[in-house]
Parts: C-alpha cells; structure tokens; sequence
C-alpha cells in the first residue's frame, strides 16, 4: 500500500526519536489515547498527526484521513488563510478564518490554536491591537498544547512546527514590550532547537527565517549592527534559493536596516526602495509600515517619487473572542466511525460537487474500474495518482503529506527540492534530476511524465523539446490538442507542460498561436472549479506568458485592458513582475508616461526582491525610448 498506515508512522517516529508515549503525547492527547492510535484501535485527524509527528522530528502537514467532511474542510480552509496572509492579502486571510470559526474549528483544538496564531498574524501586521493584548492572544494559544509552557525551559520541549511559530511570534512580543533581553534569548533558543532538528530542509530553513526576523529585530534593538545585517542578508538570500516570496519583504527591509546602521547609505535606499515599491505593488500595508518607519524613526527624506506614492491604509480587525477549549476535542476519533473520510471518500465527493463523470476525471491516469475501487476504498492509489486526481479535481496537492515506499518518498523529497530551486542553478538542478531519473518506477507513466517535463530545461532544440513535451503530455493524454482544453480535466503536469510547449514554439509560430494557445489555459481556469492553491502553481506563469506573447505582436490594448491583480500574482512576486513589465511597456509605448512611470518602479522593485537584476535591467533599456529623462529608472 503506498500510503502508509498514519498510526503506525506515529510510532516508527516516535520510537526512533526515543520517546516514550507519555513524552510524545504531553499536552497533544492522553497516553491512552496515543496508544490506540498506534495500535489502530483509533483514527486521528490531520492537525493532530501533525502535532504528533512534528514533536518527534518528523515534519508533515497532513495525510489524507479526515473525521468527517468539516475536518477536511476547516484544514483545507486554514491552508487557504496561510495562502492569503503570505501573499499579504490580510481581507481574504480574515474572511477564510470567519469561515474556520462559523465550522467551530470541527470541533478541533488544533485547529483553534492554528486559527489563533493566523488572526496574531493579521492583528500584528495591520497594527490595530495594543501588544499587551497580543501577547495574552499568543499565551493562551501556546498553552493549548503546552498547559505547562515555561520559556526558561524551551530546550527540554518537544516542539510542533505550528509551537515553534507560536514561540517565534511570543519572541516578537516580548521585544515590543521592552523585553529584549527575553526576546534575544527565545530566539536564541529557538534557532538552537531548529538547527538541531530533524525537520525537512526545507520547513527547517523557513521557520529559521521565520526566527531570523525577530532575531534580527533585536539584534537592532541592543545595536549589533553588523550581526543583524549579516542574519537578515543570509535568510534574504536563501529564501530567494528556496523560492519562499513571503518573508522576503521583511527580511530586505531588515537588511536595509543593517545597512543603514552600518553606514552603508547606498545599500540602504537600494533595499529600502526595493521593499517600498514591490509591497506597494501588492497593495501592502507593509509598504506604509516601512515608509514611516524610514521617515520616522531614521529621520530620511525621501524623494518626490516616493512620496508620490499614497499610503496603503491599514484595515482594522477585532480582537478575537476566545474559547474555552475545554470544549473541544483533541482530534482522536474512533477507526469504526461511520463519517470518517478516507482519502477515495473525498475523492468521490469532490468529484460528485463538480457533477463530473468517473471517466473525465480518471481519463490516462487509470482505468474507470479502477477509480470506482478508490472511491469504495477498496484499493489505495499510488502516491502520484492520488496527487493527479486531487489536482484534476481543481485541489491542491501540496497541503498533503503522503507515506509511500522508501522509493517514493525519495521520489517526492527530490520533486519538491526541483519545485522550490531557481532554474538558473543549473548544475544543482541537473544533480537533482540526475537522482530522480534513479528513483522514478518505469511502469509509473506520471513519474516518468514528470522527469520528462523537468529534463525539457537541458534540451536547446525547440523542435526537440516540443516533441518530448508532447510525448510526455501524451502520456496522459494521447488525443489531446488545444481546441478540446475545455471538455479536460487536467493536473499540474499537464497544465505545465501545455505552458512549456507554448513558450517554446519557435519565432515563426509565436506571432498567432502563442498568444492563442495561453488564452485557451487562462479559460480553463475561469471555466473550471479550481482553488486559489492550485491555481498560483500554474495562473501566474501563463498570464505573464500571455502577456508578453501579446507584448511581441504590440496587441497595446488588449494588454492594458487585462485585469492581472490576481490573488495567485501576489504570491508570487516574480511574476507579478513580468505582468507590471508588460503593461509598463504598453503604457510606455501608448504614451502614458506618468502610469508607466508608476508601473516601472513596481517592475523594476519586484525583480530586485527576487535577485532577477537582469529583468530589471530589461525594463529600463525598453523604457529608454519612450521618456527623455529616466534617471528615475536608474536610482
């Protein structure tokens, strides 16, 4: 079977981390409870198998195994607030939470601690709750699954991913509350735990980022000037390595502040002016944080383009009322209970909500006889066909963590490294493509479709690679063609490759089809149900695609008529980037000087928070031609 048993996963973990099962359950479950989770007398929700296993080492969002429907959804609706709040969407973030809360938590207190750590985030960031009263939020939401929390202690606790982020923001507190020494010693202890965990690289360097900028807060506040600029600079540049876009705000700004602090003027307006712009670009309250603080705290006077610029109004939010948890459970539910949802459950239902046929959503993926065993749950789906189907199904796979075979999970850690890696490294990429070519299984049609979507990068041939993508989109769909896109249901490798083949037609081809066969994707995804997660793993690429391939053909009008605000955009600054760009250039082009003004310094901004100088570059030499002076594009 190749998703594994959650029960006993818990115990390999906990055992290999020698912990005894009244150590891995203190404050999560009781040790009765713990123990017939482990011997498979009882099920677990997804929040608790989270905490369970992150508390011995092992980091894992979740696996497909709900109590009930509300379980799936109040998780999959906590997925879709982290979403918004990263991509600093703080309206959207609020209204998924309101939707958590009208759910009861599905009667979780995991999911009520998640819920309260998100609303902080909120809260913090548009600065309308009084820090005392955040501190209190973030206490009583660490004491649900530590009663006996004592930050003297932090070393001898077993920590969750969602605890540490708890630890990390009480950390924050304590220094706006005038309690530096508290807080460089948190983080301290924190960064400690963190660089000895057993975490995933990846979550492990995140939430080290996440440490970073408190930690680099207060190196500030004690005046280690020089301690803080090299903190905040390093996680800047990592989180660019591992294409993590929502702290890199914070983090640039705080190596602005290094520099500042170090006399280093010139490095300090580059940054400061990075942040400013590309935050202001997203509509970002961050962007009038940033802007006082500079004006404010440092007393600089800024240029008139910038103080062009109208504040980004913070939004006002309540404080939460909270609940006594007593009241909620702990996730643990019984393994006979007639409304579990396993993972062919909720397969069925999202497919029936969609009244969409076995054989649209099954079609080269597997054989209809085939689903149907799924659905009953008489058959458990290889870790790569249950992605294919969530995804066909408009959900997103990434929010789970599925337990394969040793090969698999090899498989997947190697995709995951491939999906968070700039395709400018080139030789790491070619490493770690060389070890997924050792690990797919032959007879696994999408494993092999994926190793020929990510080889597509080494082939130089258009034609070449053209026929490769086909051979892999064919793979799955062997009658495929554009102008049938809509009667589809189609997965990320898919929808990927149909971008990729697109990009790569040759000059003679791109003056019609190009733009053509872009616009039939974005259709898709109008016409489709599909979730805002799912859709930024494709939606930004295709419509900055689309809109270059229109830029090529000087369709002026079209491009400055596109709407490419988008939620999936904003999290992803690079290319949000590329969509700015070309309707700067349209609007440079149409003689609007003053709005392509505008759009440059959101353009340029955006690819000096990503590290694309050369796309920066590109903007002010496109520009050139249409504005006699320019010296704003060369600040």
């Amino acid at each position: 079977m190749s998703v594994r048993n959650a029960g006993k996963a818990i115990q390999e973990a906990r055992k290999k981390a020698g912990l005894t099962q009244e150590q891995l359950s203190d404050g999560i479950c009781s040790v009765l409870s713990l123990s017939r989770i482990e011997n498979c007398s009882a099920g677990v929700s997804p929040s608790t198998f989270r905490a369970l296993m992150s508390r011995a080492g092992v980091e894992c969002e979740t696996y497909p195994v709900f109590a009930d429907r509300t379980d799936f959804d109040c998780f999959y609706t906590l997925k879709r607030a982290r979403f918004y709040l990263e991509a600093w969407q703080f309206q959207d973030a609020y209204d998924q939470l309101c939707s958590v809360q009208n759910m009861n938590w599905a009667d979780n207190r995991f999911y009520y601690q998640e819920w309260l750590l998100l609303q902080y985030q909120i809260l913090f960031h548009n600065q309308s709750i009084s820090h005392v009263e955040l501190y209190d939020l973030l206490k009583e939401a660490i004491m649900i699954s530590c009663p006996n929390f004592d930050i003297d202690h932090i070393t001898k606790l077993l920590l969750s991913t969602l605890e540490l982020e708890l630890l990390i923001a009480i950390a924050q507190e304590n220094l706006y509350l005038k309690h530096p020494e508290q807080s460089g010693y948190l983080c301290a202890q924190i960064e400690n735990y963190l660089t000895n965990s057993q975490l995933t690289s990846l979550e492990k360097e995140r939430l080290l980022a996440q440490n970073a900028i408190v930690y680099t807060k207060y190196l500030l506040a004690v005046k280690n000037y020089a301690t803080a600029l090299k903190k905040a600079d390093h996680y800047r540049h990592q989180m660019v390595l591992n294409n993590e876009n929502s702290l890199l705000f914070e983090l640039t700004f705080l190596t602005a502040l290094g520099y500042f602090y170090t006399n280093n003027k010139e490095q300090f307006f580059t940054l400061f002016q990075t942040v400013f712009y590309s935050s202001h670009a997203l509509n970002s309250c961050y962007a009038t944080t940033v802007r006082d603080y500079v004006r404010s705290v440092l007393g600089v006077t800024l240029n008139t383009d910038m103080e062009a610029f109208p504040d980004i109004p913070y939004q006002q939010y309540p404080m939460p009322k909270t609940k006594d948890t007593v009241h909620l459970h702990d996730g643990i539910f019984n393994a006979d209970s007639n409304s579990i949802m396993y993972f062919g459950d909720l397969i069925r239902e999202l497919r029936q909500e969609q009244k969409l046929s076995q054989q649209i959503v099954c079609q080269g993926l597997c054989s209809k006889s085939k689903l149907s065993k799924i659905e009953n749950n008489y058959l458990q789906p290889d870790i790569a066909l249950a992605e294919a189907l969530l995804q066909r199904l408009g959900i997103s796979e990434r929010v789970f963590t599925f337990w394969g075979s040793e090969d698999e999970t090899q498989f997947h850690h190697l995709k995951l490294r491939l999906q968070h890696l700039r395709k400018d490294e080139l030789q790491i990429y070619s490493d770690y493509l060389s070890q997924l070519k050792h690990t797919l299984n032959p007879k696994n049609n999408l494993q092999k479709q994926y190793f020929l979507l990510r080889s597509l990068v080494f082939i130089k041939d258009n034609d070449k690679a053209i026929e490769t993508a086909y051979k892999a989109l064919h793979l799955t769909n062997p009658d495929f063609c554009f102008e049938i896109i809509q009667s589809k249901r189609l997965s990320w490798n898919e929808l990927t490759l149909l971008n990729l083949i697109t990009m790569t037609m040759d000059d003679s081809q791109k003056s019609y089809y190009n733009a053509l066969h872009f616009s039939y994707i974005l259709d898709y995804f109008k016409k489709k149900q599909t979730d805002i997660i799912f859709q930024n793993s494709i939606y930004p690429v295709t419509l900055a695609f689309f809109m270059r391939s229109l830029l090529a053909q000087k369709h002026i009008k079209e491009i400055l008529e596109i709407n490419y605000y988008h939620s999936t955009l904003y999290h992803s600054p690079f290319f949000l980037g590329l969509c700015i760009g070309c309707h700067c250039q349209a609007l440079g082009l149409s003689r609007q000087h003053k709005q392509a003004k505008e759009k440059a310094h959101y353009a340029i901004s955006l690819f000096q928070l990503c590290e694309c100088p050369e796309n920066a570059d590109l903007i002010k030499t496109c520009l050139k031609k249409d504005f006699q002076n320019i010296e704003f594009l060369t600040a």
